[in-house]
């Protein structure tokens, strides 16, 4: 598959709202995507050019045909010459290794989040219901809070502060 194929065939949209959280990622290839759209538009448009020159109708249009017959001599005597693609290659396959490690970074770290969550999603549905809790099994989740109890009742402090703003005694006796 030639890379104007493979550049044509990436749905980009869709490469892009998979990739929105990784901003970087997202920005380097929409200006890649931007850029080959320019180039590819600026070839098309060379492509239509007309490439032929009319000398003998510069000829009967002008009256110093020596002008003309120089031209048409360095236009013959034109060669084109191959340009040196290494560079821009070489800054392709940077842009390329730079955009694989992040992406493979990326893939990483989703990789540890989405582990995290499954294990999330496995804790709260192996959890007991708040009704089949004992002290004992909050006291072994959260060792401090006896610790606090037990400095309260030292203190003679039976009450927690605050708790009966927040849940008043609505006891009528």
């Amino acid at each position: 598959m030639s890379a104007r194929n493979l550049v044509e065939s990436i749905n980009w949209a869709t490469l892009t709202s998979a990739l929105s959280k990784k901003a970087q990622v997202v920005k380097s290839l929409s200006s890649f995507n931007k850029k080959y759209q320019e180039l590819d538009r600026e070839l098309a448009s060379l492509r239509e050019q007309k490439t032929d020159l009319a000398f003998e109708h510069y000829r009967d249009l002008l009256k110093n045909t020596k002008i003309v017959d120089e031209m048409q001599a360095k236009y013959s005597g034109y060669k084109l010459e191959k340009l040196d693609t290494q560079k821009y290659i070489a800054t392709l396959a940077d842009f390329e290794k730079t955009a694989v490690a992040s992406a493979t970074e990326y893939s990483s770290e989703l990789q540890t989040k989405l582990t995290d969550l499954v294990q999330t999603v496995q804790n709260i549905d192996n959890t007991r219901s708040v009704t089949q809790l004992t002290v004992e099994d909050v006291v072994n989740a959260t060792p401090e809070i006896l610790e606090e109890a037990q400095a309260m009742v030292n203190n003679g402090e039976f009450y927690v502060k605050g708790y009966e703003s927040k849940f008043p005694d609505l006891s009528l006796a």
